[in-house]
């Protein structure tokens, strides 16, 4: 086993502190309290558009790698960027999505591949998503040059990142893109990022936008969801959500105002919480449908069924 030098394991404690500072959505800061090793990412080596490989000269050891895991990352500077207008009829009349270009990057012991859409018409979201993949991308530069050559890297050295799109809601109102993130680095770890936008308006909407105002909406959501929860723990003990926890801190008590969700095709809401945010991290990514008796009365007209 190779010797950690302490300045290595020092630099990548003061990257994972830049990281936590980066201005993401909310609901990618989790509570990582239980790493589960997950199947790694299939390596995109053959058959991809333009593949250019570059070495780092920083070894990095399977010990080290663990202070890495939470750290999300996309493509370093040299990553190769492949421009592909493919289009996706599925949009409804005034918007339609496009993959707007790919990035894909094999680095000595780390690789990315990401899928960057465009909405036709979506001027407000495509910055937001230019935002996002941007920070992502610089965050990845950094952390790639923690990795040594391919050839001299142990088992778990390899860091892995995967980020791709699908259309969640198309309706007569709504448009919603999801963007689905998995990172690889000694363990596995999931986020989701939704951006909902107003057809009328071409805005992005927020959960509030949804619900009469003065409603109590988050309350009203917050206790079915915990409802859920207890029925799920009930009905399968291998289920579990933080809802009594000891750690107190860690317990679901009310839902963010920012909360990531969507409207799936029978018109009901959809609310999304990342890896870690409600459950161990074994539970992956947690998804509720409320029931629309639920949100009936609160809902504004046209949103939800």
């Amino acid at each position: 086993m190779r010797n950690i030098d302490l300045q290595d394991i020092s630099d990548m404690q003061e990257i994972k502190n830049e990281y936590d500072c980066i201005p993401v959505p909310e609901e990618l800061e989790s509570k990582v309290r239980a790493a589960i090793q997950k199947a790694r990412l299939q390596k995109r080596k053959e058959n991809s558009w333009i593949m250019k490989t570059r070495k780092i000269v920083v070894g990095v050891g399977a010990t080290a790698a663990a202070f890495m895991v939470g750290i999300t990352g996309l493509a370093n500077s040299n990553a190769s960027i492949a421009s592909a207008m493919e289009q996706i009829p599925v949009l409804g009349a005034i918007t339609r999505v496009v993959t707007f270009r790919t990035y894909e990057d094999e680095t000595g012991g780390a690789s990315a591949h990401i899928e960057v859409p465009q909405v036709e018409g979506g001027e407000a979201v495509n910055d937001a998503i230019k935002e996002y993949t941007n920070t992502i991308i610089a965050q990845y530069e950094k952390d790639a040059e923690l990795y040594d050559h391919e050839e001299s890297l142990g088992e778990t050295d390899h860091y892995s990142l995967d980020i791709s799109y699908e259309t969640v809601t198309d309706n007569e109102k709504v448009f919603g893109l999801r963007l689905n993130q998995t990172q690889i680095m000694a363990s596995g770890y999931e986020t989701v990022v939704i951006y909902n936008v107003d057809k009328s308006t071409g805005k992005i909407m927020s959960l509030g936008d949804l619900f009469q105002k003065d409603s109590n909406y988050l309350d009203v959501l917050t206790k079915n969801i915990q409802q859920q929860m207890r029925d799920q723990m009930q009905a399968d003990e291998s289920v579990y959500y933080w809802l009594d926890d000891e750690v107190e801190d860690w317990n679901f008590k009310q839902l963010s105002e920012n909360a990531t969700f969507y409207i799936n095709k029978n018109g009901n809401l959809v609310i999304v919480f990342n890896e870690g945010d409600v459950a161990p991290m074994y539970m992956g990514v947690c998804e509720f449908v409320i029931p629309s008796d639920v949100t009936s009365e609160i809902a504004l007209p046209g949103y939800l069924g």
